[in-house]
């Protein structure tokens, strides 16, 4: 479900509807991204002390403003899409390997 669900569920909404809601303006994918930040720092919160909670927001915000360059750029999310489902298969690896 996370690789393969869950990134064009998020691309389709951040890079998709959020970014066309603001119109296409040039801040755009910086407002959307940053949204994007604080909505996956309310998962991550519980599970990181103050402020690495925080500072696990920045790469976040960082990806979401190359896939929303990606996006934008080249007109499809089919990239950021991609690229999202291998993030999301790395961090479940990850997690598989430290976590469990």
């Amino acid at each position: 479900m996370l690789t393969f669900i869950n990134p064009i569920l998020e691309e389709l909404y951040w890079r998709g509807f959020m970014v066309q809601k603001l119109g296409m303006k040039k801040g755009a994918v910086w407002i959307s991204s940053f949204f994007y930040s604080l909505y996956h720092g309310g998962v991550l919160l519980p599970l990181f002390e103050f402020p690495y909670s925080l500072l696990v927001c920045l790469p976040i915000f960082a990806v979401g403003i190359v896939w929303g360059w990606m996006a934008s750029n080249h007109g499809s999310l089919w990239g950021s899409i991609l690229s999202h489902a291998m993030a999301d298969a790395g961090i479940i690896v990850l997690y598989l390997k430290y976590v469990l």
